[in-house]
């Protein structure tokens, strides 16, 4: 099922990743390394995916205040973090697009514009564009600035494999891993950052116990 429920709205964008304001209860904070979608209002035919790459929590005048008090009440804090929507700034790498029905690992063809809603992906979103071609997506991600690869990897990979293992496509997570070895065969340093991560993240055994219990 599509998510129909916006979670933040743009505000800037370029050609590979835009930032997004977003503003609810720390609770409900999309995750690092959630797939997300972003409908273009100006090219109704046209959607990004991304991920989230970074979160953000800004702060005001009335946080730094209470920040530099020595005691601070228990229902002031929730008012604050909950009630005030503290605000919060997401960073999206883009890793693809849909552009009338046909899906493409390619950066999209013109960024979101300023205001434009965003929305998380549902699982089977998540396993249509991961299933999708041949892993074109993963050379964005592996261009990311300023984000720890290993864990943008290992947190990306658990969305998907859980997505995958719903269509049955329990080799998924294999093929991943053997394309990303594959592409970083010349990068030592970064490769074993990554199989590192995601050998903490312990996708087989995750996958493996969802087999189990469905």
């Amino acid at each position: 099922m599509t998510s129909e429920t916006a979670f933040g709205r743009i505000l800037s964008s370029n050609i590979r990743e835009c930032v997004v304001a977003y503003r609810t209860s720390e609770s409900a904070i999309p995750p690092f390394g959630t797939m997300v979608r972003i409908p273009v209002s100006r090219s109704p035919e046209l959607e990004v995916y991304g991920l989230v790459t970074d979160i953000q929590i800004e702060e005001d005048g009335f946080l730094r205040q209470l920040a530099s008090s020595d005691e601070v009440a228990e229902e002031v804090m929730l008012d604050a973090q909950i009630n005030r929507n503290v605000p919060i700034v997401l960073r999206i790498l883009f890793v693809g697009f849909q552009e009338s029905g046909v899906l493409s690992h390619l950066l999209p063809p013109r960024p979101p514009l300023t205001l434009d809603a965003i929305y998380q992906c549902s699982a089977s979103e998540v396993g249509k564009f991961t299933s999708f071609g041949s892993f074109g997506y993963l050379r964005h991600m592996m261009q990311v600035n300023n984000v720890p690869m290993g864990e943008l990897f290992a947190a990306h990979f658990r969305q998907a494999a859980r997505a995958q293992y719903a269509l049955n496509q329990s080799g998924w997570t294999e093929r991943a891993i053997n394309e990303v070895i594959y592409l970083m065969r010349d990068n030592y340093a970064d490769l074993i950052a990554i199989l590192g991560a995601i050998g903490d993240a312990d996708i087989s055994m995750q996958s493996e116990n969802e087999e189990r219990d469905a």
